[in-house]
């Protein structure tokens, strides 16, 4: 599956499947995204994770008929991901989790909106996947609204849920969309 878009800038943002070749770039932009420390309660020092690992979650997730690892590249490079993990248990088989990440450089040219898009199209295309669920940190406004405009609704607030290094708290999110029927949003008409 690939998906292509133009973005804000003009640019081609394309989105496919990671293949385990990717892993580098895939660690790369994980890394890149914690260092900011603003978006993922994981410290950057928390990600222990190797290029060989990476290859192995790109395979287990590649492989699953309830999962989904996505990347989009803008010029070739790999500037941003999303993951989705379903349930495995059978009873938590139809819901999938999902994480998006962008680098800081690729934000606001459309490749969030190209992830979501994608994403969304695999998730109501899939038999098994029947509800997209996430959580965001209550101040990452901009998140949320992308979240919105893909149909999520609020699911539930968790306050205090997160404490920073600072001792700063952060309250949590939970949103969630129902994939049972394809979009009819606007924005799919143009991408593919």
């Amino acid at each position: 599956m690939r998906w292509r878009t133009t973005g804000k800038d003009g640019r081609v943002i394309v989105v496919e499947r990671a293949r385990p070749a990717d892993a580098a770039d895939v660690l790369r932009v994980h890394r890149a995204v914690l260092q900011e420390r603003r978006w993922f309660i994981t410290e950057p020092d928390e990600l222990t994770d190797t290029v060989e690992m990476k290859v192995a979650v790109i395979r287990e997730l590649t492989g699953a008929n309830n999962c989904c690892f996505l990347v989009a590249r803008v010029d070739g490079a790999l500037v941003g991901m999303v993951i989705v993990q379903g349930g495995r248990l059978r009873r938590m088989r139809h819901v999938g989790k999902l994480e998006i990440y962008v680098l800081h450089e690729a934000r606001g040219i459309g490749v969030g909106r190209a992830l979501m898009s994608a994403c969304v199209d695999w998730a109501t295309h899939n038999p098994v996947i029947c509800k997209l669920g996430l959580n965001v940190f209550a101040h990452n406004e901009r998140a949320i609204g992308l979240y919105k405009a893909f149909g999520f609704e609020r699911e539930g607030y968790r306050p205090r849920e997160y404490r920073l290094a600072d001792g700063t708290w952060c309250d949590d999110v939970l949103m969630y969309r129902l994939c049972d029927t394809p979009p009819q949003e606007p924005w799919m008409a143009a991408f593919r």
